[in-house]
């Protein structure tokens, strides 16, 4: 009984591809799904495995991009904070010649709202994992979060620097406490109950003017 060759190409080199295949995952598809993945389930619940076949892919394709998740991580938190950067600095870009420093700080409070909740899933996984991967990740992540913290303590500086900023707190405690407030918005906001400008106008209010009423003057 005889077996059925093979089909080969044109010149019997190589087998015809078969054209029912998906094509090779690309590496932004790979980055992209383990994000999803990040955002939704974090990070200790995602294997490589789930992100493959978000993918359409085997496990073991995956190694042709990443070493593995340690670095895919570090690419969805180098991504989901560029996206919060680039739009902190297009707020600021934004402002007219000689913007007063309060202007300046609340253009940046508002950009990283925004950057946050009108980001992919890159910048809700960057919140939802950070804490959570390897410390080789977090040296991996170290030049972009380090570019982002020095923006913020350039900001605050000036503003210390022109007295508006109370001397008895340091200013990497401020950036600290302030950039944290404004990432947790992620988790609670919901545009139903508000657009996101009156929710701006008000964090800014809040983080920048304060929480207690200022004493009515006597008239």
């Amino acid at each position: 009984m005889s077996v059925a060759a093979p089909a080969l190409g044109s010149r019997g080199s190589r087998p015809v591809p078969r054209k029912d295949l998906p094509p090779p995952a690309t590496r932004e598809q790979i980055l992209a799904a383990a994000a999803q993945l990040f955002s939704h389930s974090g990070y200790a619940n995602t294997t490589l495995r789930q992100i493959a076949q978000a993918c359409g892919i085997q496990a073991g394709s995956i190694y042709y991009h990443f070493d593995g998740k340690d670095e895919i991580a570090a690419q969805v938190l180098d991504e989901g904070l560029a996206a919060v950067t680039t739009a902190v600095r297009q707020r600021l870009d934004a402002l007219p010649p000689g913007a007063g420093m309060r202007d300046r700080l609340a253009a940046a409070v508002q950009g990283h709202l925004w950057g946050m909740l009108h980001g992919s899933d890159f910048t809700a996984a960057h919140i939802r994992i950070y804490r959570y991967v390897s410390e080789a990740t977090r040296q991996r992540h170290r030049d972009v979060r380090s570019a982002y913290t020095q923006l913020w303590d350039g900001l605050l500086q000036e503003a210390a620097d022109a007295g508006l900023l109370r001397t008895d707190i340091p200013v990497s405690l401020v950036r600290q406490f302030l950039v944290g407030a404004l990432n947790w918005p992620v988790d609670w906001y919901d545009p139903k109950r508000g657009s996101f400008e009156q929710l701006a106008e008000r964090i800014t209010a809040l983080t920048l003017d304060g929480m207690l009423r200022r004493p009515e003057r006597a008239r």
